[in-house]
């Protein structure tokens, strides 16, 4: 009867966060002015350029930050990692846990009305990419690799991925991570919702809820970008050096591309919904 009780409020205290967050939601996050027109990107870098967020409605800003909320009243202050720093040891134990990845995704796809994806050729991150991420990304170490099993699923529009993560946090997945590139933007402007999830062997997985345009021009010419500007940084990373400004220019160049593909995109999956700034 107690834990009910306790239940309840908890169940209360998060639907009273959500409906105040929609109330509220327009004071709490600085939101994109008008999306800039598609002019042609430099080729001479333009210095530091400021992240601007994307523009939310009122329902979906409240649900990012009402799912944000929830993971970390469940993960409090602690450091979300793997329970292993060890290379190997994290293959092992992600090889066991790809199988619960598939179930979790394939399931949640079909109860949300998206469609699963898997990495092309399906399997595990390949190893020399996850020791390159670990050198470039993690300073080292190994336990903060999360993507050795990932997976996807993609909506057709804005609404229906901000109204799967609603589903998910609501039906209790174990989810230790959540960003929200919307509020947290890239420099390449790339937009999802990246979640990490622990499987019950305790490895994290790593699942992205995606607007079904953007995840298609990520998987094909996006994902060339980003593999050039990946190779440059590690580059530099390997040779213990900064970027030279004839890297910096091509970076920024590419990023510029990417980001007029997918804010223009992200316009276009919000066809119909009504914004914070509206």
């Amino acid at each position: 009867m107690k834990q009910t009780s306790l239940y309840q409020r908890a169940h209360l205290s998060a639907q009273l966060f959500f409906f105040i967050s929609i109330l509220f939601s327009w004071s709490l996050l600085p939101v994109s002015a008008q999306e800039r027109g598609q002019a042609e990107c430099p080729d001479v870098s333009q210095g530091a350029e400021q992240l601007v967020a994307y523009e939310l409605t009122q329902i979906q800003l409240a649900i990012s930050l009402w799912a944000q909320a929830q993971v970390q009243a469940r993960v409090g202050d602690y450091v979300v990692r793997q329970e292993s720093n060890d290379l190997e040891t994290l293959y092992a134990e992600a090889a066991v846990a790809e199988m619960e990845s598939r179930r979790i995704t394939q399931a949640l796809a079909e109860r949300t009305g998206g469609i699963a994806v898997f990495p092309p050729g399906g399997g595990l991150k390949g190893k020399q990419r996850a020791e390159e991420k670990i050198m470039v990304e993690l300073e080292g170490d190994a336990s903060g690799l999360m993507d050795i099993a990932r997976s996807s699923i993609e909506y057709p529009t804005v609404d229906a991925v901000y109204q799967a993560l609603q589903f998910l946090i609501l039906h209790g997945y174990d989810v230790v991570r959540m960003k929200d590139r919307a509020i947290d933007p890239l420099a390449s402007g790339f937009w999802d919702i990246h979640l990490n999830l622990r499987t019950s062997n305790h490895h994290i997985i790593e699942l992205q809820l995606h607007l079904r345009e953007i995840l298609r021009y990520s998987m094909g010419e996006g994902h060339k970008k980003y593999e050039q500007v990946r190779n440059i940084e590690a580059e530099a990373v390997r040779e213990g050096r900064l970027l030279t400004p004839k890297e910096r220019s091509t970076i920024d160049r590419l990023n510029c591309e990417q980001k007029q593909f997918y804010r223009a995109a992200f316009q276009r999956g919000q066809v119909g919904a009504r914004r914070v700034s509206d």
